[in-house]
């Protein structure tokens, strides 16, 4: 998938943060600045056998602090950052959202 719907990406981007994984840096077509995007690694870990059996392993209980703080600034706070909205691009990701709002 190239280009998912803005939900799918909006929820993969807060798993590869939870996940400790990071964005690749890519030019902006539209100002041609280097922006972080996440999708090629989301498209990696969404491509994993093992991606929702990790899902329900995680340890919610031991997120680093700065996961944390990152997630409640940037997510928390959108508004297309919940169930509803994501429900548009895919249940996965809205079951996802769910998991990482009750945080």
């Amino acid at each position: 998938m190239k280009s998912p719907p803005p939900g799918v990406r909006l929820v993969m981007e807060a798993v590869c943060i939870l996940k400790g994984i990071k964005p690749e840096r890519v030019n902006d077509p539209a100002t041609g600045k280097k922006v972080e995007d996440f999708w090629k690694p989301s498209q990696k870990l969404l491509g994993d056998m093992k991606f929702l059996q990790s899902l329900r392993e995680y340890d919610k209980d031991n997120v680093p602090v700065a996961f944390v703080k990152k997630i409640r600034q940037t997510y928390i706070p959108n508004p297309d950052f919940t169930p509803e909205k994501i429900k548009v691009g895919n249940v996965l990701c809205v079951d996802t959202t769910a998991y990482e709002t009750s945080q």
